[in-house]
């Protein structure tokens, strides 16, 4: 054959044209296939679909005559998908019939889609032909049964690759009945998806029926509604959303929907609905982000597939059982519906569904070219670029831009969808409106996971009142505050403590907010996790600005840091240090109203020492002076007694029992007094405190020269030998066994148990004891810094510097969100299956929360008492 310009022209024009070419090749060595590229119509898409898909050349290399389905590739209607399936029956037989017709279905609809046919109609051919050779099966089969179509059919958007969902229902119960029809289903999976050298027709999946793999592969109708009213889970009758009948006997097939309604669409919502769908949502994206997926996969990944089907879906959940219009199984369908009904914005549902379109053409590309189920991005460049070309874009650069721009918006619109409507609901233009709007409003407030829907109803309705200026306000910030109530550990009381900040504002404070979203931001997470901030902020409104921009007075700056750890915009360590600089500027102005005589100096130990403080920390403080003689000492004495009065005003809680002789030696000590009583008296433990010390406030050089002697005296030159060890070892045990009772529960005492805090700091502090003296440059009041530091230079192996580093951070992030609240000292898990439940969801679980936070517990307390074992046994 003579290659005509056109033909030159359309491989060029190809997504690969180097793959066009090499696939003609193969494809017009048959004199079929040239006379049929020969025709302007089959050249036109067919070369365009050779320089794509592996599986189109594949099916004209060993079919060539089937390039004259190319002369024709318009979207067929079910009838006349029948009709042409027959005719492969008759020609072919049963099971070469069907994969024959599908192949040659699929070979249409892909080069259609590929010449720019919209991604409806593509999910819409490709469900139809999925349906027609499911109703030849059924009939080649036996008469008898009735197939229900879940998942992607059911919603009539299948993709290439997509599995085929089924139920098998028939309509007699009895053992012969039962028999037959179980044959019946399996014959229609055999026929459908028995490999066989044309591949199969159907990736059948009947995993979804009642039992799962090891239920009956087909109920009869009776036994179907028994079991989903009395045995079925959340997550069985949510499936049914999306159920239609596909083929069979219709009548048994609205019989069974029918029969299925009242349990898909209950008249009460129960919160488990809601959840069951965010968890089994979680639970996909966890899957993905261990993979390392999250940024690739289209279907599953962050923003991806999954995000706009999940939204849709539990929207039809929360809405559908009193409005039947909402009730369709497609997603897009489903979407229309809810902007339609007024749901959903419309600019919101437009935008979503072209997004769910971007992503559907792109999944459909990816399963193209070999006619798999795959969904992830490729990773090299080359294979970017053709899968750009196919698409209409550039190249890679414009792929992964328009990507990381749809699933970004995915994710703006998924939480907009839920918190748009209620801001419509209270500050629309005909807001507050009552009766069906108000209800709707309440099964929303009731699906994001508010237990007393009505009362949140009322109050949000006075939060926004647009009677005040605040009101007017909030109104407009309605979908940045929203999210962080509604993800809070109890919703419900969130909204109660945003009522009263929102009353104690003022006309600037709602300035502030309306010029600043980040504001109103964090002070939604402030009220959704702290009622000890919610209170400094209600007192003094003016402490707003604070959140944001910092300043204000001490009080002010540490509902900042609290907005920064209920927002989660700080590490661990991050939060340590800023609650330090809280605490450091207390400190400072506690010195500087004392107004101290003499030079004097405040130095901090434990974890003021380190900059590791948790929310309700104590402040561990001891004082020195330079000086001589009762008189100085006095002085020093009465200027500790001014700053730590002076400390516990400021709402700090400061502890002197640190110094030299404790409770029973002086507030005060002079910088002599201090090296005296270490050469002569102290404890070893007293030496593992002064790794910590830290100068905070007064006399700078003072403090400078108290923080060289306690490094010196701190770390012995050599380290330290066997029976420091053992000394150490004993005292780690007797905190264990005298401070924690029962000594059943040290299990889940984060702070002196079993893999605890503890454990972490015993282990840190023997390691630098050991290694400190010998080498400075593994030196660090930071448990974090000093844990890398001695990992760096090889003095912990690097399991046991992991171990010890995740504990840290763990356990200090438990202490935190317990301790946040109300600012009270946390030593241990609650008890309680409900508290643990709020704790896990404030650190962020929400997949079986309570569950997957314990199992972590767990995990990482005991990797962390066998990496202190480690430490200890190092030189045994």
């Amino acid at each position: 054959m003579s290659a005509p310009p056109e033909l030159g022209r359309a491989i060029a024009e190809a997504p690969d044209p180097e793959l066009a070419r090499v696939a003609l090749a193969r494809v017009l060595e048959h004199p079929v296939a040239r006379e049929a590229f020969e025709h302007e119509a089959v050249r036109r898409v067919g070369v365009r679909l050779l320089g794509f898909s592996r599986t189109a050349t594949d099916l004209l290399v060993r079919h060539p005559e089937e390039a004259w389905a190319l002369a024709d590739v318009g979207a067929r209607g079910r009838a006349e998908l029948e009709v042409e399936l027959a005719g492969d029956l008759d020609r072919f037989g049963p099971a070469a019939g069907l994969r024959r017709f599908r192949r040659r279905a699929m070979l249409r609809i892909a080069a259609r889609d590929l010449a720019g046919a919209d991604v409806d109609s593509v999910v819409a051919e490709i469900t139809r032909v999925a349906d027609a050779c499911l109703e030849a099966a059924v009939r080649l089969a036996g008469e008898g049964l009735a197939v229900i179509a879940l998942g992607k059919l059911g919603g009539g958007e299948l993709n290439y690759a997509s599995d085929v969902d089924v139920l098998f229902v028939h309509a007699e119960a009895g053992a012969g009945s039962q028999e037959r029809s179980e044959r019946l289903a399996a014959e229609v999976i055999r026929l459908l998806a028995e490999p066989t050298d044309e591949g199969i027709a159907l990736r059948v999946d009947p995993t979804l029926r009642p039992g799962g793999r090891s239920g009956p592969l087909s109920r009869s109708l009776a036994a179907m509604l028994a079991y989903y009213e009395r045995d079925s889970a959340t997550w069985e009758r949510q499936a049914l959303i999306k159920a239609r009948a596909a083929a069979g006997d219709r009548r048994l097939a609205a019989a069974f929907l029918e029969g299925v309604a009242p349990l898909v669409w209950p008249a009460h919502l129960e919160p488990a609905a809601i959840d069951e769908v965010r968890r089994t949502k979680l639970r996909l994206e966890e899957y993905v982000r261990l993979r390392g997926k999250e940024l690739v996969e289209v279907k599953r990944g962050r923003g991806g597939i999954r995000d706009v089907e999940f939204a849709v879906q539990l929207l039809q959940i929360v809405h559908g059982r009193r409005d039947p219009a909402l009730r369709g199984p497609g997603t897009l369908e489903a979407l229309d519906a809810l902007a339609a009904e007024g749901y959903v914005a419309e600019a919101d549902a437009a935008a979503l569904a072209d997004a769910y379109r971007f992503l559907r053409r792109l999944e459909h590309r990816l399963q193209l070219v070999r006619d798999l189920q795959t969904h992830d991005l490729p990773a090299d460049r080359r294979s970017r670029d053709v899968l750009a070309r196919s698409l209409g874009l550039a190249d890679a650069d414009a792929l992964v831009a328009e990507l990381d721009r749809t699933t970004g918006l995915v994710r703006e619109l998924h939480e907009r969808l839920f918190y748009r409507p209620l801001l419509e609901a209270f500050a629309g233009p005909t807001a507050p409106r009552p009766g069906v709007d108000r209800a709707a409003t309440e099964e929303l407030l009731a699906g994001l996971g508010f237990a007393a829907p009505a009362r949140g109803y009322e109050l949000l309705a006075r939060i926004v009142d647009p009677a005040t200026r605040i009101g007017k306000v909030l109104a407009h910030l309605f979908p940045v505050i929203a999210p962080p109530l509604a993800l809070g550990a109890d919703p419900d009381a969130a909204l109660v403590r945003l009522d009263r900040v929102a009353g104690a504002l003022d006309a600037r404070a709602a300035d502030l907010l309306a010029s600043d979203p980040l504001l109103a931001r964090r002070l939604a997470h402030v009220v959704a996790a702290s009622s000890f901030a919610t209170d400094l902020l209600a007192a003094r409104p003016d402490r707003l600005e604070a959140l944001a921009r910092g300043g204000g007075d001490a009080q002010a700056a540490l509902v900042g840091v609290v907005a920064r750890i209920a927002s989660r915009e700080l590490s661990p360590r991050e939060t340590g240090a800023a609650l330090a600089d809280v605490a450091d500027r207390v400190v400072r102005e506690a010195v500087d109203r004392a107004a101290p005589p003499l030079p004097f100096a405040v130095i901090g130990l434990g974890k003021l020492g380190a900059r590791e403080l948790n929310v309700a920390s104590d402040l561990d403080l001891v004082f020195v002076y330079e000086g001589e003689g009762p008189e100085d000492l006095e002085a020093a004495v009465r200027c500790a007694e001014r700053v730590l009065a002076e400390i516990r005003a400021a709402g700090w809680e400061p502890d002197a029992d640190l110094r030299p002789e404790g409770r029973s030696g002086p507030l005060a000590r002079s910088l002599a007094g201090f090296l005296e009583y270490w050469q002569r008296y102290a404890d070893p433990w007293e030496f593992q405190a002064l790794l910590r010390a830290r100068a905070v406030a007064g006399d700078e050089e003072l403090g400078r020269r108290f923080e060289r002697l306690a490094e010196e005296l701190a770390y012995p030159p050599q380290g330290i030998g066997r029976e420091r060890v053992a000394a150490m070892r004993r005292m780690r045990a007797r905190i264990e066994r005298e401070r924690v009772r029962p000594p059943e529960a040290a299990r889940f005492h984060f702070k002196l148990g079993h893999g605890s805090l503890a454990d972490v700091q015993f282990a840190v502090e023997l390691a630098l004891l050991r290694h400190g003296g010998p080498d400075p440059s593994v030196r660090s009041r930071s448990t974090l810094e000093a844990i890398e530091r001695l990992a760096e230079h090889g003095r912990l192996a690097p399991g046991t510097a992991r171990d010890l580093g995740e504990a840290f951070v763990f356990l200090s992030d438990v202490k935190n969100a317990l301790e946040i609240d109300r600012r009270l000292h946390a030593e241990a898990l609650p008890v309680s299956p409900q508290e643990q439940t709020v704790l896990a969801r404030r650190l962020g679980y929400e997949a079986y929360p309570r569950q997957a936070f314990l199992h972590d517990y767990v995990r990482i307390t005991r990797r962390a008492r066998r990496a202190m074992e480690r430490v200890f046994h190092e030189q045994e």
